[in-house]
């Protein structure tokens, strides 16, 4: 039984791909509901939104494509080559995605603005999906840098992103029933202590890999 579904299931690479698939579509959706929802309200929260989830969605599928063209490839040196430059550039989808979360946090700071669940079942839900989200971007981290490919790593680091600046909305959800006068400021002002860290460490993953680049 354990052999069948190791069969039509594949690797833990191939999973951690095929949940990504899924991934994409969900964000796509997200991503243009929001950007149309911003243009139709004028609202610089939404288009910030759909804006980051675009960046994630692009993010997502260059990993996917890189995946299957590196899975294809039978020379080691050449697969080498492919999944190094992909790490550079999913550096920059990193810095990307963090910056306009960045700029989302400033804007949430000026306006004082950001929308958050209020009922209590959808309070339950934001705060679980993102403990969701982290505990499983920490354990494929783990797993996949046992596992020295530098796509599948690539995909859980980008994951583990979106998991760390979602905590500004589920820190702001929970401020919100404390006190909503300093909700939104003190959420803030996490999300681009946050949304710089990551910008750094996407900064430091496309000069890194482009020193190796240039010794090669």
């Amino acid at each position: 039984m354990r052999e069948t579904i190791r069969k039509y299931a594949g690797n833990y690479k191939d999973r951690v791909v095929a949940l990504t698939v899924f991934s994409v579509v969900v964000n796509l959706i997200s991503a243009i509901g929001k950007l149309v929802l911003g243009i139709r309200l004028n609202s610089l929260w939404y288009i910030f939104n759909g804006a980051y989830y675009a960046v994630l969605v692009a993010a997502r599928i260059t990993s996917i494509f890189t995946y299957g063209r590196a899975k294809r490839v039978t020379d080691d040196e050449i697969r080498d080559n492919i999944e190094t430059r992909y790490y550079k550039r999913s550096g920059l989808f990193i810095f990307l995605m963090a910056a306009v979360y960045f700029a989302l946090c400033i804007h949430m700071f000026k306006q004082e603005y950001a929308v958050v669940a209020e009922g209590g079942w959808m309070i339950a839900a934001v705060v679980g999906i993102v403990v969701y989200k982290l505990i499983f971007s920490v354990y494929g981290l783990i797993v996949t840098r046992r596992l020295h490919d530098k796509v599948t790593e690539t995909l859980k680091t980008v994951s583990f992103t979106d998991a760390g600046v979602s905590l500004v909305i589920a820190f702001c959800t929970l401020m919100n029933l404390v006190d909503k006068t300093v909700a939104v400021k003190s959420s803030a002002v996490l999300g681009l202590v946050i949304s710089f860290a990551f910008m750094i460490s996407g900064m430091i993953m496309t000069v890194s890999r482009s020193r190796r680049l240039k010794g090669n």
